[in-house]
C-alpha cells in the first residue's frame, strides 16, 4: 500500500486529488496539509511514501518544504499551475511534475513510478538482508580457550551490512590473536571490504604467529589496489601469549586500545603500528610488547563506540569509556563489555546510530 500526504492550501484541489487516488488499489490517503509548515510536521509524524505537494502556497512553499525532508524521504510529485519550477523541482529528486487540472493518465503514470520505485527499494531491502545475515557468519561463534585469560566482543552495525570487523584465532600454542578493523565508509562497499579482510586474516595470520607488524604490512599490500584508492581499514591486532601473559601488539591507525588495572593509575594506549591499511603499498609497521598482570583489562573498540552522540550533540569519548571500564574492573570480561555497550546505548538513545559500533574486552584472570 502507499501512504499518501496531499499538501494544498486550495480546497477543491485537494477534493480532487483525493477523488482520483481513490481509484488506485494500492493508494491511501492517510493524511492532508493545507500549507507548508502543516506539511512539514505531518511528514515528520506520518512517514508517508508519497507526498502530492503543491508548490504555490504561503511561506514555505513547495519547494521550500521538500528541502527539509530528511532520508528516509518520501517520495515527492509537485502538482502546480505552473510549468516555471519544473527545474527546480527535479533538482529536488522529483518523480513527476503534474499541471493543474492534473490529468488522469498523467496522474497514473506518476503512481506507477512510485510503485516500482518502492518495488526496487523492497528487492534491495531483501537483498542487503540476506546479504548482512551472511556477514554475520564471519564473526566467531565459538571462543578458543586459553589458560588465564576471559574475553569477548559485539558488534552493532549502523546499517544492515557491517563495516566493522573482529576475530579471534589460535596463532600457537596457547597463543590468541586479536583483530579488530574498522573499514571506511559504510554499507555494501565497506561490507565486501570487510569479507575480504576477514578472509586474508584467517589465511595469513596462523602462518605469522606473533609476528604482529609483518603480519600487518603483508595484509597491506594485498589490500591496496590502483583500481580503488577511496577505501582503507584501521586495525589493530594482538597476539596474547598465555603462558608469559605477554601480548605483541601493532596498532594500523586504529583507535588506541585501553589497558587498565587495578594496579595501573593511568591507562597504557596501545598506539605503536603505523599507518592505515590500503592506502601505501610499501608502509612499515611496528610492533611492540606490554606485560599483562592478574586483573588487567584489555578493551578494544572502533571510533562508533566514542563518536556516538548524545542529546547534546556532545561525542561519548574516550574519558567515558576508561570511567565505564574502570567502574566495572572486578567483573569479568562479558559483563564489562555488556556495561560498556549498555552506557553508549543509553548516552545516544535520542540520536541515531550514524556509525557501526564494535568493542573488544579481555581481562587477565586474578
Amino acid at each position: 500500500m502507499i501512504r499518501v500526504l496531499i499538501v494544498d492550501d486550495e480546497e477543491p484541489a485537494r477534493e480532487r486529488l483525493r477523488r482520483m487516488l481513490a481509484s488506485f488499489e494500492d493508494v491511501q490517503v492517510i493524511a492532508e496539509a493545507i500549507d507548508g509548515t502543516e506539511a512539514i510536521k505531518k511528514t515528520a509524524a506520518l512517514s508517508p511514501d508519497l507526498v502530492f505537494l503543491d508548490i504555490q502556497m504561503p511561506e514555505p512553499n513547495g519547494l521550500e518544504v521538500a528541502t527539509t525532508f530528511t532520508p528516509p524521504r518520501p517520495y515527492v510529485v509537485f502538482c502546480t499551475a505552473y510549468d516555471r519550477y519544473a527545474i527546480d523541482a527535479f533538482d529536488l529528486h522529483a518523480v513527476d511534475y503534474l499541471l493543474k487540472p492534473i490529468n488522469r493518465a498523467r496522474l497514473a503514470r506518476a503512481v506507477s513510478r512510485v510503485r516500482d520505485s518502492i518495488s526496487g527499494q523492497s528487492a534491495l531491502e531483501r537483498d542487503l538482508q540476506a546479504a548482512g545475515e551472511v556477514q554475520a557468519r564471519f564473526y566467531p561463534k565459538t571462543l578458543p580457550l586459553v589458560s588465564g585469560l576471559d574475553y569477548q566482543a559485539c558488534s552493532r552495525p549502523a546499517r544492515t551490512v557491517n563495516g566493522d570487523y573482529y576475530d579471534f584465532l589460535t596463532v600457537g600454542e596457547g597463543k590468541l590473536a586479536f583483530a579488530l578493523g574498522d573499514v571506511s565508509g559504510k554499507g555494501i562497499p565497506a561490507g565486501l571490504l570487510m569479507a575480504s579482510l576477514h578472509a586474508r586474516v584467517q589465511s595469513h595470520a596462523p602462518l605469522r604467529g606473533d609476528s604482529v607488524a609483518e603480519l600487518l604490512a603483508e595484509l597491506n599490500r594485498l589490500m591496496c589496489t590502483p583500481a580503488d584508492s577511496r577505501h582503507f581499514v584501521t586495525f589493530f591486532y594482538a597476539v596474547y601469549d598465555g603462558a608469559s601473559r605477554r601480548l605483541t601488539y601493532s596498532n594500523a591507525g586504529h583507535v588506541p586500545p585501553l589497558l587498565l588495572g587495578r594496579h595501573r593509575h593511568e591507562p597504557i594506549r596501545l598506539s605503536n603500528g603505523g599507518t592505515v591499511l590500503g592506502l601505501m603499498p610499501d608502509a612499515h609497521y611496528e610492533q611492540a610488547e606490554v606485560q599483562l598482570e592478574p586483573g588487567d583489562v584489555l578493551v578494544c573498540y572502533t571510533d562508533g563506540i566514542i563518536e556516538a552522540l548524545g542529546p547534546d550533540g556532545n561525542e561519548f569519548g574516550q574519558q567515558r569509556v576508561e570511567d565505564c571500564i574502570r567502574r566495572n574492573l572486578e567483573f569479568d570480561a562479558p559483563r564489562i563489555l555488556e556495561a560498556l555497550m549498555g552506557e553508549v546505548s543509553a548516552f545516544s538513545s535520542t540520536s541515531a546510530q550514524e556509525d557501526d559500533q564494535t568493542a573488544l574486552v579481555a581481562k587477565v584472570s586474578p
